[in-house]
């Protein structure tokens, strides 16, 4: 009997020994090994969850990927100064002291130039540090007089640190650029690289424009943040000093280097402005390249206060509208391709087609015009009886031959990781007739061959159209990226120039000859005679394109060129969109001011 209660309890030993060794060696993993690994569902380690417990943090940068212009200009990023709020305990009593047991505080209002209560209401709000916004959405930014003050002030509670602002205050006609959201829609592409900082603030992705295409590449690798350790009511530790966590791979955040010129971006910015144009756009290629120098889309957006409901943030640019008489080009290069009209050969035009509603835009007409001529006047019924003569087919292939009716921006595959890599976001590919509307259709097909009916164009590819013709045929891929950099300047990844050719091969450069010289007499002797004035010789072709808005009557006014004719630099596609009929041909106006403007700038 007095065995078997020793093996008993020898047994009873062995048992919680064995238990606590068990307890020992999982709390070694734990503390030891476990620690450091990111726990299931959660995107910390258990180290970085019980640190959290104890801090409260801002973000001072996202650490998100910024842009330059061609030339390493900056076109988002700033490094500005901010006041961090780190909140009291809500407490009325506490709350009723910060007056009274702070010095400094009062004084802090005044330089603040807010109200006491105000900025007492806001410093409460929460139990997280956040920078000082005055009641607005936005950080507010603060003088360098101010910082010097604050700094001498030393209110316990606020602190001054620099912060990355990543857009410009006010609004711009950078629709390309897009625009951040904390929750804008999956991407369908793989990260391209790791996380180093994880944190537990909304940190906003790429909704729209090139915020959205590069995001995989502009996400960054986590945010540098400002924290202070807390009590467990919350309020900071005075004796311990703040804490900076920061990524610490040298190579990041990226930086995409776009094709654009801010300075001519911005130039042709105000143009619009003081033009008094409230819808449309402006583009700007370099002719050489196809790159696009500037890309302006009216009305103006704030990247900073985005509505989705609203359109202000699409970009114009890429966006088809309906061409009118710049589709002329067209049907003129068609014409010469398939020699639907001789040398030589004149047409008359008595104001009256007299055939499915079709009139001249000259009330009693031009008389006897041959095609070059009828180019310039951008007469109607020549081009309708030119029409007549070609197919519906033969209009689709010159068209497609020249970069219209479907996308023409630089697109890649499989570039760093990203499956497709586009430029231009939600790019339009236009059209040139409705799958529904038959190709014998002799009425649809000469209100296409005048660019009305159901041919749309984009900005983007009516100046690359210029482009084409420039370079014999040829359609180039407009680029809006050149290339990714790294933090410490060196290449990341080229986006080098490339074509966009068409299934239905290329215009003649003998055709694109004809047209260039088209366009001059458009200046020299038809309705672009108000360009004959301007700083370079130009050259183009005029449009007006009958639409309705909720019912109305309204005209897109466009005007797409290229100047000097000598030496070609830019070429440039100006559309106003929806002015009421019988307006002065505005888009001929700001094309003139914009090839001004260049000229000054070259």
């Amino acid at each position: 009997m007095h065995l078997q209660l020793k093996r008993r309890l020898y047994i009873a030993c062995i048992l919680l020994t064995g238990i606590f060794t068990l307890l020992m060696i999982r709390l070694a993993w734990v503390q030891i090994v476990q620690v450091n690994r990111t726990m299931p569902g959660f995107q910390r380690t258990i180290r970085e969850m019980s640190v959290l417990q104890r801090e409260r943090g801002v973000v001072l940068d996202s650490g998100r990927g910024h842009f330059t212009d061609y030339k390493g200009e900056s076109l988002t990023g700033k490094l500005e100064w901010g006041l961090v709020l780190f909140p009291h305990t809500n407490s009325s009593s506490q709350s009723n002291q910060l007056e009274v047991a702070q010095p400094g505080v009062k004084e802090m209002a005044a330089l603040l130039h807010t109200d006491l209560q105000l900025l007492q209401k806001e410093w409460s709000q929460g139990n997280a540090p956040h920078f000082w916004k005055a009641g607005t959405r936005q950080p507010i930014t603060l003088t360098d007089s101010q910082v010097a003050r604050l700094r001498d002030l030393q209110v316990y509670g606020a602190s001054v640190y620099p912060m990355m602002t990543r857009y410009g205050r006010g609004k711009s006609g950078m629709q390309w650029l897009g625009y951040l959201a904390e929750q804008p829609g999956p991407l369908n592409s793989k990260p391209v690289h790791k996380d180093e900082v994880k944190q537990p603030f909304a940190i906003k992705s790429g909704a729209a424009g090139l915020e959205r295409t590069l995001e995989p590449l502009l996400k960054g690798i986590g945010p540098t943040l400002i924290s202070r350790m807390v009590t467990a009511s919350g309020e900071v530790i005075a004796t311990i000093q703040p804490r900076v966590i920061a990524p610490s791979n040298t190579h990041y955040p990226l930086r995409a280097e776009t094709t654009i010129d801010a300075k001519i971006q911005q130039g042709i910015e105000h143009i619009v402005e003081n033009s008094g144009m409230k819808e449309g756009s402006i583009v700007v290629l370099d002719v050489n390249h196809a790159d696009v120098r500037a890309m302006v889309s009216r009305p103006f957006y704030d990247p900073r206060h985005v509505k989705p409901n609203q359109t202000a943030w699409m970009n114009r640019a890429v966006k088809g509208a309906v061409p009118g008489s710049i589709f002329k080009i067209v049907t003129a290069a068609a014409a010469l391709e398939y020699q639907a009209v001789s040398q030589g050969e004149t047409f008359h035009c008595g104001g009256d087609w007299g055939k499915y509603g079709l009139s001249c835009w000259k009330e009693h007409g031009h008389g006897e015009l041959n095609l070059e001529q009828g180019f310039a006047e951008s007469c109607n019924i020549v081009f309708a009886e030119t029409a007549r003569r070609l197919s519906m087919e033969q209009l689709e292939r010159t068209a497609d031959a020249l970069g219209l009716g479907r996308p023409v921006g630089w697109e890649g595959k499989q570039v760093a990781g990203i499956p497709i890599l586009q430029h231009f976001d939600h790019e339009e590919a236009g059209r040139v007739r409705l799958p529904s509307v038959s190709p014998q259709d002799e009425g649809a097909k000469v209100q296409t061959a005048i660019g009305q009916r159901d041919v749309l164009v984009t900005p983007l590819q009516a100046a690359n159209l210029i482009v084409t013709l420039l370079h014999e045929g040829k359609v180039s891929a407009p680029r809006l990226v050149q290339r990714i950099r790294y933090a410490d300047g060196d290449t990341m990844l080229e986006m080098p120039q490339h074509d966009s050719p068409s299934a239905a091969g290329q215009i003649s450069p003998a055709t694109a000859h004809q047209l260039l010289s088209w366009m001059k007499k458009v200046v020299s002797d038809g309705t672009g005679k108000s360009l004959q004035h301007a700083r370079w010789q130009v050259a183009g072709k005029s449009g007006t394109a009958q639409v309705q808005q909720r019912g109305e009557k309204r005209n897109h006014q466009w005007f797409i060129g290229y100047g000097p004719t000598h030496q070609p630099q830019y070429a440039v596609a100006v559309l106003v969109q929806n002015v009421a009929p019988n307006s002065r041909h505005q888009a001929t106006l700001i094309f003139r001011k914009v090839m001004d403007y260049l000229a000054e700038s070259s």
